[in-house]
Parts: C-alpha cells; structure tokens; sequence
C-alpha cells in the first residue's frame, strides 16, 4: 500500500476539518473509501455521488498536478508520497 498526501480545499476542508492527511491506500477509489470511513456521513453527503459511489459531479480529484480522468481513473495506481488534491466545484465568471 503506497502513503499519500491528501489535501482538502474549500468545502471539502470545511466538512472534514483539517487541510490534509496522510492515508495509505493502493488506488484513487481505495483512498476515496478510505477518507469515507475516516470522516464520515458528512464527507459522504458532501463529495459522493450516493447513485455511482464516485465523486459528485465538477469535483474534482488530483493526483500531482493531474486530473485521474488524465490517468485510469480511479483504478489509478497510488505510489508512496503521492499529492492527492479534492476540490469542490468552482464557480465564476
């Protein structure tokens, strides 16, 4: 299991209330279990999509400066020391 850095921005740091943690976990949909479990229903209401189990629609997920849907998604493949982002949807204009 690879040890990753997952940062929370906006939102999402709001509903789990850190700016990041260290979580070990071999892929993007293993990590996104994980910080389930780990922060509970309000993280679950607030970034899962209760119907695909996946993230909610314009989140965001970032492995070192790249979107997963760049990489495989999230069967993407987690190494140790890894940077995983989560970003709310942006407005603007």
């Amino acid at each position: 299991m690879a040890r990753v850095l997952v940062k929370f921005f906006a939102t999402v740091r709001e509903v789990t209330g850190v700016k990041n943690i260290e979580m070990d976990a071999d892929t993007i949909g293993q990590l996104l279990d994980n910080l389930q479990e780990t922060f509970g229903e309000r993280f679950t209401q607030t970034v899962i999509n209760p119907d695909t189990g996946k993230l909610k629609q314009f989140f965001s997920c970032m492995i070192n400066g790249k979107r997963i849907e760049l990489l495989d998604g999230y069967d993407t493949k987690l190494v140790d020391n890894d940077a995983v982002a989560l970003f709310p949807p942006v407005g603007g204009g």
